[in-house]
């Protein structure tokens, strides 16, 4: 039973030669053009301007939030300054007091 399913396994499945007629239809087949439809080309633009938009927002959002890092850093930098020039003043002032005493 098994030899008789390979042998028919195997006479499916083996090559055979193609008509004649075959590779002109193929060829024939493949060398038409068909135009693209219209709404095919809006589609594949309109998916395009998506993309780049895209791209294009989410690099200025970014850069704005990259910015705006900036200058929230610079702000706790000038506070710190201000701390430590207020803190040095103090201490300045108790040095100077002390050496007059």
């Amino acid at each position: 039973m098994m030899d008789d399913l390979d042998r028919q396994l195997k006479q499916a499945l083996a090559r055979k030669e193609q008509p004649a007629w075959l590779e002109a239809k193929v060829l024939a087949a493949a060398s038409v053009k068909r135009p693209r439809p219209i709404f095919l080309r809006w589609a594949i633009a309109a998916t395009a301007a998506v993309a780049i938009t895209a791209a294009v927002w989410t690099d200025h959002q970014a850069v704005v939030t990259e910015r705006a890092a900036g200058v929230a850093a610079r702000a706790r930098l000038q506070l710190a300054l201000k701390v430590t020039v207020t803190q040095l003043s103090k201490i300045q002032r108790t040095v100077q007091t002390s050496a007059e005493e």
